[in-house]
């Protein structure tokens, strides 16, 4: 079956194929095509059978909603625990650099901002639409991180943050 074929029937059959199915046929296919039907597929299921088939690790019950972006370089080091809520439009960044832009030439820059760091969002988190966790965070067990925050340090866990850059607004139990 050809690239398009394959892509057709995952985004128009999806609710006929099973997951070991839509496993194989994604598998065929490269790694962008897929992450990126994992962004725009309008079905929940079919979105973690497209991340896992890219690396990243999606516990049991967890929902990962439209536009979500995950910037790994497919690396494994993007672990999204159970039961954890992801709105639309979340970035999770594990590798950040400037590309082809000669600032990576530049000393500090290459010392102090290009890094690639695991990721980590701990059973039942809620992170917000439009919410940007930087490299090496980990968002803790319940946490809640709120819509539009940019994560810059970890998150404890029973905490709510929110704002640029995110602040603890309140702990609970």
């Amino acid at each position: 079956m050809d690239r398009s074929a394959l892509i057709n029937k995952l985004l128009f059959e999806f609710d006929i194929l099973s997951e070991k199915q839509m496993r194989k046929m994604a598998l065929q296919l490269p790694k962008k095509i897929v992450r990126w039907l994992g962004i725009i597929h309008p079905d929940n299921r079919t979105r973690k059978i497209f991340y896992r088939a890219t690396g990243v690790y999606v516990g049991e019950g967890t929902v990962l909603n439209a536009n979500l972006i995950i910037e790994d370089s497919y690396n494994h080091v993007v672990e999204i625990g159970k039961r954890v809520s992801i709105a639309p439009g979340v970035m999770l960044i594990a590798n950040a650099a400037p590309n082809n832009s000669n600032l990576q030439n530049i000393p500090y820059v290459k010392n102090n901002l290009i890094v690639s760091k695991k990721v980590s969002i701990e059973d039942d988190a809620w992170i917000g639409a439009g919410a940007i966790i930087l490299p090496g965070i980990i968002v803790g067990k319940s946490a809640i991180v709120g819509a539009g925050s940019v994560v810059t340090h970890n998150v404890e866990q029973f905490t709510v943050v929110a704002g640029s850059p995110a602040r603890r607004i309140r702990k609970f139990n």
